[in-house]
This record gives C-alpha cells, structure tokens and sequence, in this order.
C-alpha cells in the first residue's frame, strides 16, 4: 500500500502530463518559442519597415510571431515605447476588426517592455485574439493566437505565449 502511494507521488511530481512541444529558435530574429512544429515564414513589410511573419495554422486557428525591424536606434525605441507598443495593439485590432476585451502592461524578461491584450474579432473571420506585444531594442514582436475561442483558450495557446523568450 505504502509503496502504491509513493509511486504515484513519484508520477505526479514527476510531471509525467504531455510533453512540452519542440523549442523553435531563430537566431536572425532573435527569438525562441514553442510552436508545436516547424512554422512557415514570410516577409512582410509594412510602410518600410521590414518584417518577417512566423506562423503556424490548424483549421482552428493560428500561432504567430511577427517581427519588425524599426527604422530607429534602440533609445529612440526606448523612449517611445509607450507610443509603440499602443500603435502595435491598435494595428492588431485594426487587422482583425476586433473589440478590446483586456490589455495590461507586462515586462518580458525583466526588461523588455509589452503588453498582454485580448480582443473579440468579428471581420470575416470571427473569433479570439490573445496577444503579447514585446518591444526588445529596435525589434517589435507580435506574438499572437488567433482562432475559435476553444483553440485560443486551450493549454497549448497558453503553453506557446508563455514560452516565447528574446534571445540576448
């Protein structure tokens, strides 16, 4: 009996749950987050900032990261923060025809600045935005689930927003 009871301690503080999904890196964007598989990538850019597209889609729904490079030196990014981070949310917005449910400040690491928002989309495609805006030096990250409120709410959305880290 007593053995019963210490072998599932064992397995519960074990953590024998699901795996963890593969880490992706990319080293150019200075990032790393759990996908779940290998993302296709796209150049994307907007009003002459360069950015690259990450993005992994499921009938569902859809895991991204979209990167820019800004225009301007990491002071310039840093002071304006605030104004960034504001005009990268309303474009999220803007881009899904959504309606901002919640937004709040977070700090990545210690010390990137972002922020936490989710949004209501009801353009073509109706459905749940929860997104993190991080600014890092002179890059801005999007990283976003995007798709039916049960894939957007599910441990593995929560799993790919939490694990997205900036690569110093």
């Amino acid at each position: 009996m007593i053995l019963r009871v210490i072998g599932a301690l064992i397995l519960t503080l074990g953590g024998c749950g699901e795996p963890l999904p593969p880490e992706f890196v990319s080293a150019p964007y200075q990032f790393k987050v759990r996908f779940g598989s290998e993302p296709r990538q796209v150049d994307q850019p907007t009003k002459n900032i360069p950015s690259r597209l990450f993005i992994v889609e499921s009938p569902s729904g859809a895991y991204t990261v979209r990167v820019f490079a800004l225009p301007i030196s990491s002071a310039q990014a840093r002071d304006a923060s605030p104004q960034l981070l504001a005009e990268a949310k309303a474009d999220l917005l803007r881009a899904i025809g959504g309606n901002e449910t919640s937004s709040r400040p977070i700090t990545l690491a210690g010390k990137y600045p972002g922020l936490e928002v989710t949004a209501t989309a009801n353009r073509s495609q109706p459905g749940l935005l929860r997104a993190r805006i991080i600014l890092a030096g002179t890059r801005l990250y999007k990283v976003s689930v995007f798709g039916t409120h049960d894939f957007a709410t599910t441990t593995a959305a929560d799993t790919f927003l939490e694990s997205f880290m900036v690569l110093e």
